[in-house]
């Protein structure tokens, strides 16, 4: 049985598409990078991650999970200091970087929120 500490439970997640479509139509935060885009909105309650890896831009099953085992991991053991709603959108190219590469682009887009005023 895995460790509680490593999950990452349904009530931090986006899980339908009303969730999904309220980050996208009330977007406060954004930012981008040639590889991923982050968009989020403040949340009363907790934070929430949503992800879209689109197969268009990461062809195979395989760097799908990798992507999103990545970013599922950066959002448990660095949460936002705010409670927010985000989604990740994956963009052409993703797949080519490496797991560091992934983890630093991910910290430099939480930065970018951070310093917009999702996160403070």
């Amino acid at each position: 049985m895995a460790d509680q500490g490593f999950t990452f439970p349904r009530t931090s997640r986006l899980l339908n598409a009303s969730d999904f479509s309220r980050v996208f139509k009330h977007c406060e935060f954004r930012a981008a990078s040639k590889h991923l885009l982050l968009l989020s909105i403040t949340n009363p309650s907790h934070s929430r991650l949503g992800l879209i890896i689109a197969k268009k831009h990461v062809r195979l099953a395989v760097q799908r999970n990798r992507i999103k085992r990545i970013i599922r991991e950066h959002f448990r053991l660095s949460p936002p200091n705010k409670n927010i709603d985000a989604v990740v959108l994956a963009r052409p190219g993703l797949a080519d970087l490496s797991n560091d590469e992934i983890r630093r682009t991910l910290a430099t887009l939480w930065q970018k929120i951070e310093r917009q005023g999702a996160t403070t």
